[in-house]
C-alpha cells in the first residue's frame, strides 16, 4: 500500500490555484484571489457540500453563514482517495476527537499529537480552537463538539511549513506556519492544540 500523502498535497494545490492562490504570511501580509461568493468558486464549494450531503446535501455554496472549512478538509482526503480511511464530517472536531481517540493505537491511520514533542511533516492536519472554551487534546474528546479548524500540511521548508485550509479569508488559502528549530508547531497567531498525523493509505481502485 501507498501513503495517500502525494496525492493529497496534489489536491489541495490544485484546489488553492483554482481559488487563484489566496496567502497568508508569516510577516502578516496576505493577498486573496477567488472568494467564496465569486462566480466559480462557490459552485466549487456546492460540490464540497454535495460530497458531505445528508442534511447538507442542498446547500449549494451561495449559503455564505455555514461554515465550509471541513467540507474542504473532507472533500480533499475524499479526492486523493483516502476511501474508508477518514471520518468525513461538515465539522472538524469529529476527526479530530477520532484522531485523539486512536492515540496509541499503531494501526491507526489518523493519530493526534499535541504540538510539543512532534515534529510536523507534509501530509499532516493541524487545528486550532475558536470560540471561547479552551480545547486542548487531553480534553477535546470530553467536550465532544466545539468550534474548530484544521488545514493540511503541503510543504515544510526549514522552520516554516505551508498548510492550505478553505473558507478562510473566504477562499481556499495557504498560511505560513511557525515551525520551532525541532520541527514542532510554535505558530502562535492561532490557538493551534493538535498535530493529525496522517498514515491514510490510498484506497486500492476498485476493477
Amino acid at each position: 500500500m501507498s501513503s495517500i500523502v502525494p496525492a493529497l498535497i496534489q489536491v489541495c494545490t490544485d484546489e488553492w490555484s483554482f481559488f487563484r492562490r489566496s496567502e497568508i504570511r508569516l510577516d502578516g501580509s496576505t493577498r486573496v484571489g477567488l472568494r467564496e461568493y465569486d462566480d466559480g468558486a462557490w459552485q466549487r464549494i456546492g460540490d464540497y457540500w454535495q460530497f458531505i450531503g445528508g442534511g447538507y446535501k442542498n446547500l449549494t455554496g451561495m449559503d455564505r453563514g455555514v461554515p465550509w472549512s471541513a467540507a474542504f478538509i473532507s472533500w480533499c482526503m475524499h479526492a486523493a482517495g483516502a476511501g474508508a480511511s477518514f471520518p468525513y464530517s461538515a465539522g472538524h472536531s469529529h476527526y479530530i476527537n477520532a484522531a485523539i481517540k486512536a492515540k496509541g493505537d499503531a494501526e491507526a491511520a489518523l493519530v493526534a499529537h499535541e504540538p510539543a514533542g512532534y515534529q510536523v511533516r507534509v501530509g499532516d492536519l493541524i487545528g486550532y480552537w475558536r470560540g471561547e472554551q479552551r480545547i486542548s487534546v487531553a480534553n477535546a474528546r470530553k467536550i465532544g463538539w466545539y468550534e474548530s479548524h484544521t488545514e493540511i500540511v503541503v510543504d515544510v521548508e526549514g522552520n516554516t511549513a505551508y498548510s492550505i485550509g478553505g473558507n478562510v479569508m473566504h477562499s481556499v488559502t495557504r498560511r505560513q506556519v511557525r515551525l520551532n528549530s525541532k520541527g514542532e508547531l510554535a505558530d502562535r497567531t492561532q490557538n493551534w492544540f493538535v498535530v493529525i498525523e496522517n498514515e491514510v493509505e490510498l484506497e486500492p481502485a476498485m476493477h
